[in-house]
């Protein structure tokens, strides 16, 4: 029993230490976003599975930011369509380079 409590209470820490990745991306807005280039599209899960647990959601979030960073994208953006629980999910993935700096720039100059 003690045997059995011991790998219980490791695979809880395990998975506790492996859960705070740190994430590649920037999540914003669509308004941030908007004067930036447009790097792909990633569509997730969609219908009863989207409504699954939070686990699938984050592991699908995060692999896609993983792969939008190596494409060159600086900034992500999800998108919840549908009716009702046919929902799905969709990252829409950016190359902010440059553009939101400008932004900053601009605003630090107007006060």
């Amino acid at each position: 029993m003690k045997k059995m409590l011991i790998v219980l209470l490791l695979l809880v820490l395990t998975g506790c230490a492996t859960a705070n990745r740190p994430y590649p991306l920037v999540e914003t807005d669509s308004e941030e976003v908007r004067n930036c280039r447009q790097v792909a599209r990633f569509r997730g899960p969609d219908g009863y599975r989207f409504w699954g647990p939070p686990a699938v959601i984050g592991d699908f979030k995060y692999e896609s930011a993983v792969k939008a960073k190596a494409m060159g994208a600086t900034h992500i953006h999800w998108r919840i369509g549908g009716p009702g629980m046919e929902g799905n999910l969709t990252g829409w993935a950016y190359d902010c380079t440059g553009i939101l700096d400008e932004k900053a720039t601009d605003r630090e100059d107007n006060w």
